[in-house]
């Protein structure tokens, strides 16, 4: 049996929640996996952001969750636990209905970020998963002392101006394929950006949270120094947290510069997506343009066509 959550259930989210893992990994570096601080906030939130999912069989339990804001394309599945279900039917038919109340609530595609070497991966693809994108989530180390000095290189925070711009960034430099099943960051207010000579090399995704801070960058390729914009970027970035950048495979090329600025690989994490709804073609009816009043004129000259003498009429 397979329900939404309610009251009843929060001793069963307070024994797996430190059970289970937690596929979105911007929520689970800053915030970690907790489903029960989710579940019990989303009470609080307009819209019920959180799609809390319970699933029992015989003595088997579970819980699902995923998160849908507002109108956003995307839904991200952000707690499976206990993690041992995902090896039986039950799990299976959790993940199937947590797709299916994505799509309800208005989500056209369900993401989830898993070890490309674990067990639930394999799971995920018989659910239908397939992986657009790949990742390696980098760890800064505890060597701030040897970062190199700073250069004065400006980062601004991203105003609504900016967004335009920085939307502009996203689509040249995210392949297509990705682009259909995310939208791009748009938070003015959160973020960073980097301009030079009138044109934006460098933005910063950034998210902050109680276990981490959360950077995912985006540099057009014009950006000729991409260690030291981020050397200055650590600089003015507060040591009270770890921090984590997460980088896509279509910019591995940041791997070497990061290892010089002493971070260091977290995890290699392949990006899955279910597609919850098809594009259908069909005919759109239309009126055709009336003619009143007028007769249609021949495309070719008629001839007369002239009857033989005698001939019968």
């Amino acid at each position: 049996m397979i329900r939404e959550l309610d009251w009843r259930d929060l001793p069963l989210l307070h024994r797996v929640r430190d059970h289970g893992i937690c596929p979105d990994s911007q929520l689970a570096f800053t915030r970690g996996a907790n489903a029960f601080q989710n579940a019990l906030l989303d009470v609080l939130i307009p819209g019920r952001s959180a799609i809390t999912l319970v699933a029992r069989e015989g003595d088997r339990e579970a819980v699902g969750q995923c998160i849908h804001r507002g109108d956003s394309p995307v839904a991200r599945i952000t707690f499976l636990g206990p993690i041992e279900a995902i090896k039986h039917d039950l799990g299976m038919q959790l993940v199937e209905s947590l797709a299916s109340a994505a799509g309800e609530h208005g989500a056209f595609n369900l993401v989830a970020d898993v070890d490309e070497h674990s067990f639930t991966f394999d799971r995920l693809r018989q659910a239908g998963f397939a992986v657009y994108a790949r990742q390696r989530i980098w760890r800064l180390g505890d060597d701030r002392q040897d970062l190199p000095d700073s250069q004065g290189i400006t980062w601004q925070m991203e105003s609504s101006s900016d967004s335009l711009v920085a939307q502009g960034l996203y689509l040249n430099i995210v392949p297509g394929l990705i682009q259909q099943v995310e939208a791009g960051p748009s938070r003015p207010g959160h973020n960073l950006v980097h301009w030079r000579d009138d044109e934006l090399l460098g933005y910063l995704d950034i998210e902050r949270g109680s276990l981490g801070t959360w950077v995912q960058p985006f540099f057009h390729p014009a950006a000729e120094d991409f260690y030291r914009l981020m050397a200055d970027f650590l600089h003015q970035t507060p040591v009270d947290r770890p921090l984590f950048v997460c980088v896509r495979s279509y910019q591995s090329w940041m791997g070497r510069p990061l290892e010089r600025l002493w971070f260091e690989p977290e995890v290699d994490q392949a990006v899955m997506v279910k597609r919850l709804t098809a594009r259908i073609r069909k005919p759109v009816p239309g009126r055709l343009r009336s003619v009143e009043g007028t007769y249609p004129e021949p495309t070719a000259p008629i001839a007369r066509i002239e009857e033989p003498a005698g001939a019968p009429r």
